[in-house]
């Protein structure tokens, strides 16, 4: 089991499955209704309450990356073992750096999946909505500029209000969201008439941290096996007379 397990050819077989899944998914999820809830509710949540039908190549997918996952640590852990002693440490730890951040990425996506949430309101001014973490935003000042009959800069003020009694303020606009308890508030559009009102987006992803270091690591692992790679190529070969 575990010489199939580490095996490259499971490598391929697992991906040609993974490919074979999504490509389906691709083309069913237009299909079905179910699938509309699925941008503002969490992936696991969601396939809770999903019909068995609609739902099962998901679950293949969920699977496959588990022994996805599984072979590519097998895969990392024989490959470092079997040439730790070689000269070229980095040329040989770079692909398992890469491996590496492909794990993170899949631990990012299954925590994105698990917790994450996306959800819209409207605040209106001197109003607000408590958040589940039991913090209130209230909506103190919206702002916009309109230049021949186009909104050409808009803002918010938001003042949160923590249980024990203590607030923050805060100004967002579409290119700066604020984040309290790592839930991130970003302003999606202002209207002034009949009354001043802003539409939000709440959004929490507990899976952002752990795809930032998978990115960074799988980028670091691809570019240093590149320039070692590259040196390789241009040195000289070695004198054999």
């Amino acid at each position: 089991m575990y010489s199939i397990l580490k095996s490259i050819r499971t490598t391929n077989f697992l991906l040609a499955a993974l490919m074979g899944l999504l490509v389906y998914g691709a083309v069913a999820m237009p299909l079905s209704p179910s699938f509309r809830s699925l941008s503002s509710t969490a992936l696991f949540d969601w396939m809770k309450t999903a019909p068995l039908t609609a739902s099962w190549w998901l679950y293949g997918c969920v699977a496959v990356l588990f022994l996805l996952a599984v072979n590519t640590v097998l895969c990392s852990i024989e490959s470092v073992l079997r040439k730790r002693k070689g000269r070229q440490w980095l040329l040989t730890t770079s692909p398992q750096v890469i491996h590496a951040g492909f794990c993170f990425i899949l631990v990012a996506h299954l925590l994105s999946s698990y917790g994450s949430f996306h959800k819209h309101a409207v605040l209106y001014e001197g109003y607000g909505a408590r958040m589940e973490s039991g913090v209130r935003v209230h909506l103190k000042e919206v702002k916009s500029r309109v230049e021949s009959g186009h909104v050409t800069d808009m803002k918010a003020t938001v003042v949160y209000t923590y249980p024990d009694g203590s607030t923050k303020e805060a100004t967002v606009s579409p290119n700066n969201p604020a984040f309290v308890d790592g839930t991130g508030l970003y302003l999606k559009r202002v209207t002034t008439d009949p009354v001043p009102a802003a539409l939000v987006l709440f959004s929490y992803d507990p899976g952002a941290l752990p795809a930032l270091i998978g990115g960074v690591l799988f980028i670091t692992g691809i570019l240093t096996l590149v320039v070692l790679k590259l040196q390789d190529k241009d040195r000289p070969p070695a004198d054999t007379a």
